[in-house]
């Protein structure tokens, strides 16, 4: 296994651009439209905002199913760990290591059971599976077809001897599911909801303070009451 400096380098950075992402970023599940807003589901080609990254190694994670969003020119469209519809999918990793494009790379695709309660998720059943192969390009891919919503993951294994934990890099991936609750998003809106709300009372009670003890003004002399005081005196 290769653990150079120059990849503990890659790492490091792709967490700092993660953290950078993520600071700036039904029923009918299995019809759910692209949601824009939704940072682990869009896909913008050249920011690269879909970076998987554990202790060794780092690439770029694409998911392509058919069809043209408008304003694209391919007819394919872009996700990341959230695919919105089942059906054909197409899924790809850039290597960002280029040490790693020298050494035998290995997808599977698997189903998981995913449990609420913490627990490490479970494979039930492989999708697809491609055998070691060397891609000089930097560019590795494969296809499956998902039939049923639900959570899945690719399993990018590096090397083509004795494999260990560390020799392979989880994609998680959700398919035609509902986008889970987003509770730090809810809390912040709800914080800036009642900043404004205090803000807004504060404002209130400050305009009827200066309205009750505001200097009164002194009522004008008329302009004859004026000048019949100058002509008596």
């Amino acid at each position: 296994m290769i653990r150079s400096s120059y990849r503990c380098a890659i790492v490091q950075a792709v967490h700092v651009l993660g953290l950078l992402g993520l600071l700036c970023g039904n029923a009918g599940a299995a019809t759910n439209q692209r949601d824009p807003f939704n940072g682990r589901q869009t896909y913008s080609g050249s920011a690269m905002n879909c970076l998987i990254a554990n202790d060794f190694y780092a690439v770029h994670f694409t998911a392509l199913q058919e069809g043209r969003k408008a304003g694209e020119k391919t007819d394919f469209e872009k996700y990341c760990q959230e695919i919105p519809s089942t059906g054909r999918i197409y899924l790809s990793v850039d290597l960002l290591d280029r040490d790693v494009r020298s050494t035998p790379i290995a997808l599977r695709v698997v189903e998981e059971s995913v449990f609420e309660d913490g627990r490490p998720s479970e494979t039930k059943s492989t999708l697809a599976e491609t055998s070691p192969k060397i891609y000089k390009n930097g560019t590795a891919d494969t296809q499956v077809a998902v039939s049923q919503p639900g959570h899945y993951a690719l399993i990018v294994t590096v090397g083509d001897g004795p494999i260990t934990e560390d020799d392979q890099l989880r994609i998680p991936f959700s398919v035609a599911l509902p986008p889970a609750t987003n509770y730090s998003k809810l809390a912040g809106k709800l914080t800036g909801g009642l900043a404004l709300a205090f803000y807004l009372v504060m404002a209130a009670i400050g305009y009827r303070v200066y309205r009750i003890y505001r200097p009164k003004k002194a009522n004008p002399v008329p302009v004859e009451a004026d000048a019949s005081a100058n002509a008596r005196t």
